[in-house]
């Protein structure tokens, strides 16, 4: 092909695209680009929404998502208040903080229906109950964060004096461990998939999950209500998308190495560098995390975020606030009715 053919093959083919007369690239222009935002990077915790992009599923809804990697659950409020992300996911316990500084968030679905922490402590050496922490240094994710304000909620459970245990920030990931076996800290609060991969590994844990000293709603997807008023069928959609993800992840239970791939191929995500490539992860997170939520389809239970709000208030966390006011059901009945 001359110089002269090919620029008239490019000249034609622009015309083409701008007069619509190429139906591959007209859909996807015609896709609603929205954004959402994780609680902290990218994890197989967070797969409904990576898969639903990266395996289709939103494209099917409509939907160009763009999902970005967040940084704590400070950044998402701050950055569904401002507009700049239309949903996020934050924890139960951090959205009624949030919400008791700035009422215009509401929880629309709850896409983790406990609390996804644990308390890990030594098998030697284990902590079993909030009483035993008196006296104790328990390692936090962060200062005035989720795992602090659980902390304070199991010790007030059981009238432990807040002042009576120390705090060190150690992170979540699984070489915080390393801290307890160093006699650092005597445990350390981190995520259901941290104390998955230590087990796997044979470490010597022992754990117990927050929830049974402290009822609270898991993970929640997170909207403004000015943002649920306006976009509800959007959001709507957003939930089928990740329901669709989440269903394909459970067909394909038995070789979930093609759904790594696919997220691997766009994120970058921790646990696909485990020698095997986070398929126990994933699996694990599969049977634990999404097939409850996949068969109440993201619905959200009053008992938790009474309980939540009762300790929080016991703690001084937040004052006394309406469970109800916390979180609206209506963009979750339109996406399943």
């Amino acid at each position: 092909m001359s110089k002269l053919d090919r620029r008239m093959f490019v000249k034609a083919t622009m015309a083409c695209t701008a007069a619509g007369l190429l139906p591959m690239s007209a859909e996807a222009q015609s896709l609603q680009k929205i954004r959402y935002l994780t609680p902290f990077g990218f994890i197989f915790g967070f797969s409904e929404a990576l898969y639903g992009r990266t395996g289709g599923f939103f494209a099917k809804e409509g939907l160009d998502v763009e999902i970005e990697g967040g940084r704590g659950s400070a950044m998402a409020v701050q950055q569904v208040t401002a507009g700049n992300t239309l949903i996020s996911r934050t924890g139960g316990t951090d959205l009624i903080k949030a919400y008791a500084k700035d009422p215009s968030i509401i929880a629309v679905g709850e896409c983790y229906q406990k609390d996804i922490f644990h308390v890990i402590s030594l098998a030697d050496k284990p902590i079993k109950r909030p009483e035993d922490m008196a006296g104790k240094t328990i390692g936090i994710v962060s200062t005035g964060g989720a795992t602090e304000n659980l902390l304070d909620m199991m010790l007030v459970s059981k009238g432990v004096p807040v002042a009576d245990v120390r705090r060190e920030v150690v992170g979540n990931a699984p070489p915080a461990f390393e801290f307890i076996k160093l006699g650092r800290i005597d445990a350390f609060i981190a995520t259901n998939d941290t104390l998955f991969s230590l087990q796997s590994d044979k470490q010597p844990v022992s754990s117990f999950s927050v929830d049974e000293f402290a009822p609270s709603p898991g993970q929640v997807y997170m909207v403004s209500k000015r943002a649920l008023d306006a976009q509800a069928e959007t959001i709507a959609k957003f939930m089928r998308g990740c329901y669709a993800a989440i269903g394909d992840m459970i067909a394909k239970r038995a070789d979930l190495a093609p759904v790594i791939a696919s997220m691997t191929s766009e994120f970058d995500i921790v646990e696909a560098k485990r020698p095997d490539k986070g398929v126990t992860v994933l699996a694990n997170a599969v049977t634990q995390t999404f097939e409850p939520v996949y068969r109440d389809k993201f619905a959200s239970k009053e008992g938790p975020w009474v309980s939540a709000v009762d300790l929080m208030v016991k703690a001084k966390i937040v004052p006394p606030l309406d469970p109800k006011s916390l979180y609206n059901d209506s963009a979750r009945k339109l996406a399943f009715g």
